[in-house]
């Protein structure tokens, strides 16, 4: 089936239509790569809140570190071993800590519309509020989920590589056989 040639405006309305498809495609991933920069910058903060060094630890902190190194040196290892590169790799961590950011904002702010249709929201937001692990234990966690997500799971394929045609082959014979045939 033959495709009718669009006007020059309806080419001009496709063209600002992909235009603004890839821009807000870079911005999403954009977005996501730096709320999951931001997240990874802000874990020394959250670690060590009280600035005393390794006597601020808790046993929670104190198991989120080695995990997180663990799943760090995975992902460097599937990276060499899918051959990924560093920055394609760094990348993927980013998104996906961006991406598990993003879920966490999600979940307060379903916590929030959830406090305005209780009766006594004050008593819920005080009791969320105090000192309790379950923020805590929530961002390690999703911290960790995206680490171990980020790892890439098999070989980036090439892009627009046309296959090669097999050559054809000439069936060989050997000098004694030549000689028969004269």
């Amino acid at each position: 089936m033959h495709e009718k040639e669009l006007s020059l405006t309806g080419k001009l309305d496709n063209g600002l239509t992909k235009g603004i498809l890839h821009l807000l495609g870079w911005l999403k991933v954009g977005g996501l790569w730096l709320l999951g920069l931001t997240s990874l910058a802000a874990l020394p903060w959250i670690i060590f809140e009280y600035e005393e060094g390794l006597s601020d630890l808790s046993i929670l902190e104190w198991g989120f570190i080695p995990l997180l190194a663990l799943l760090l040196w995975r992902h460097v290892h599937y990276c060499k071993h899918f051959t990924t590169g560093f920055w394609l790799g760094f990348s993927r961590l980013l998104i996906c800590q961006g991406v598990m950011g993003a879920l966490n904002f999600l979940l307060v702010g379903v916590v929030i519309s959830g406090l305005f249709l209780i009766e006594h929201p004050q008593e819920l937001f005080y009791s969320l509020v105090q000192e309790s692990p379950l923020d805590k234990i929530i961002t390690f966690s999703s911290v960790l989920v995206a680490a171990y997500l980020a790892a890439p799971t098999s070989c980036k394929k090439p892009v627009n590589v046309p296959a090669a045609a097999p050559l054809p082959t000439e069936p060989t014979a050997s000098p004694e056989a030549k000689e028969a045939r004269l």
